[in-house]
């Protein structure tokens, strides 16, 4: 009897065992949604975070993550690697000194998309501007903790994928996406008190001797993860003879340019060439450096091409142009976040 016993209670635990894992092997995969980035281009806001942050699936479920704003952002999974600078000189002989680093620009994956997080992957550059990548996913084939960044903001912007067993319960798609939702809308909550910050920074014109006005613009406001890419103020009434100066704010972080177009057709940020060792992601030579009006000194007028450069975060270096004799409204924008809501326009009137 102890014997029938004893072989009844362990066929009992075995099928129970077998029970407790059929799931392991049965679930059906999953696909998670990770929002990338959010904005708002009236305002010229921009919040540069994944939503949600930190998601758990099992072994075998997919993330898919979906870019959400004109800024671009990529999906990098450093596996243990360093960040590289965004910029880097490009190779001898290209039409600009400088490209966008390939390491970021470019899709690094494998085809299959299966990943196990030992090695490095990268999205390359997700932005609303292009359609060829506004989605990028990942299925996780083991399980660990495998944490990622965008390449282009760092540390700033980072997120987490937790990957566990079958066995473990985690929450649902539709879960993670209402926590992603609830993360967005605490971060819109904070919008406010920054955007009333930058608009204290404005400060008004100050006569010159010879009875003109210097009037200052700021560039860009940054706090946390919320980034305001617009100027400070947006509109001004200036007159001929004017002098307006274009300042980085103390907390932007962010490359700009003040860019008059005139009628002259836009510039990309980047050029697509072809190096030895592949294509290159050339930085637009026409964005990079000081247009010729501006090295010449030309003054401000409506028909010409006029360009900063870019300006890179941190310079203390203004920019600044004197009105000629023109009137009408001429605008000017960041060439880099124009799409992301940075633009402006001076209405210059006659001087009397």
């Amino acid at each position: 009897m102890k014997k029938v016993i004893n072989i009844g209670f362990l066929l009992a635990l075995l099928l129970g065992m077998v029970g407790y894992a059929i799931p392991a092997y049965a679930s059906t995969p999953q696909n998670y949604n990770v929002l990338i980035g959010a904005e708002n281009t009236s305002k010229g806001v921009t919040i540069s975070s994944f939503f949600p942050h930190t998601v758990q699936i099992h072994v075998g479920d997919t993330i898919t993550w979906k870019i959400n704003s004109h800024e671009p952002h990529t999906v990098t999974f450093l596996a243990g690697s360093t960040l590289q600078p965004l910029f880097i000189p490009a190779p001898t002989g290209m039409a600009s000194p400088l490209q966008i680093n390939p390491q970021a620009f470019f899709t690094i994956a494998p085809s299959n998309r299966l990943y196990d997080g030992t090695t490095y992957v990268n999205s390359g550059f997700m932005t609303l501007d292009s359609a060829a990548n506004t989605t990028f996913h990942l299925t996780f084939t083991r399980a660990g903790t495998f944490n990622y960044v965008c390449y282009i903001h760092g540390a700033m912007m980072s997120g987490t994928i937790q990957v566990v067993g079958a066995s473990v319960v985690v929450p649902t798609p539709a879960q993670e996406q209402a926590q992603g939702q609830a993360e967005l809308k605490a971060a819109w909550l904070k919008v406010p008190t920054v955007l009333a910050k930058a608009e204290a920074q404005i400060v008004p014109p100050v006569k010159n001797a010879d009875g003109t006005l210097t009037h200052t613009i700021m560039m860009g406001y940054e706090s946390g993860n919320i980034a305001l890419l617009r100027f400070f103020p947006n509109q001004a009434t200036v007159n001929s003879g004017d002098t307006v100066v274009w300042k980085m704010s103390s907390t932007n972080m962010a490359p700009h340019t003040v860019t008059f177009y005139n009628g002259t057709p836009d510039q990309p940020l980047f050029i697509i060439a072809t190096g030895q060792n592949g294509p290159v992601a050339l930085v637009n030579p026409a964005l990079l450096f000081p247009s010729k009006t501006v090295l010449q000194g030309k003054p401000l007028n409506g028909t010409d091409y006029f360009n900063s450069g870019i300006m890179l975060p941190g310079s203390m270096t203004p920019f600044s142009i004197k009105v000629g004799s023109v009137s009408g409204t001429l605008n000017f924008e960041c060439a880099l976040h124009d799409t992301s809501g940075m633009t402006g326009s001076l209405f210059v009137e006659p001087r009397n």
